[in-house]
């Protein structure tokens, strides 16, 4: 009987200090609560948006050629097409040059693009237009002195001019 008293009274000290040490745990040390930090922004600045361009490389879209690798980063692109060796359709060019510039990739912001219409014609020279608009996603922003960028709106666009060597053809 006495071995199981001294039993309980360990045990029962036991508890109460795991109690209190759990209550201390719990308790606010009369600091401030933590707070989250607050997350820090990556900008996205105009080297980053040209090679995300010149990776496109050499694009071959309905046997025209468009070298990519030379651009310079411009609010306006102008590019050559070099046609191959049957003609150059329009509307085939118009479908699969959106579908190469869809690839630009850049790292923290969200790129569009969009045939901008223009006056380009079958039996033309005029050049056929996009325009690709650059927006930064959460946590990113881009940098104000990139060519093209839009204060009010905090996006680049940039406008795609691709001109035939010779004329576009139906």
């Amino acid at each position: 009987m006495k071995h199981t008293k001294n039993i309980l009274k360990s045990l029962l000290i036991t508890v109460m200090a795991l109690s209190l040490l759990a209550v201390s745990c719990k308790k606010d040390e009369g600091g401030s609560k933590p707070t989250d930090p607050t997350p820090s922004t990556t900008k996205i600045v105009g080297t980053t948006i040209e090679t995300a361009i010149k990776n496109l490389s050499s694009v071959t879209v309905s046997e025209a050629t468009i070298n990519f690798s030379s651009v310079s980063l411009l609010e306006t692109i102008d590019l050559t097409v070099t046609k191959g060796t049957s003609d150059l359709s329009l509307a085939t060019f118009k479908t699969g040059m959106k579908t190469e510039l869809e690839k630009i990739k850049v790292e923290g912001a969200t790129v569009i693009v969009e045939n901008a219409g223009g006056n380009a014609a079958s039996g033309g020279k005029v050049p056929v237009t996009f325009v690709v608009t650059i927006e930064a996603k959460e946590n990113y922003e881009l940098d104000a002195g990139i060519k093209g960028y839009q204060q009010a709106d905090k996006i680049v666009k940039l406008t795609f001019s691709f001109t035939p060597d010779n004329s576009w053809a139906a």
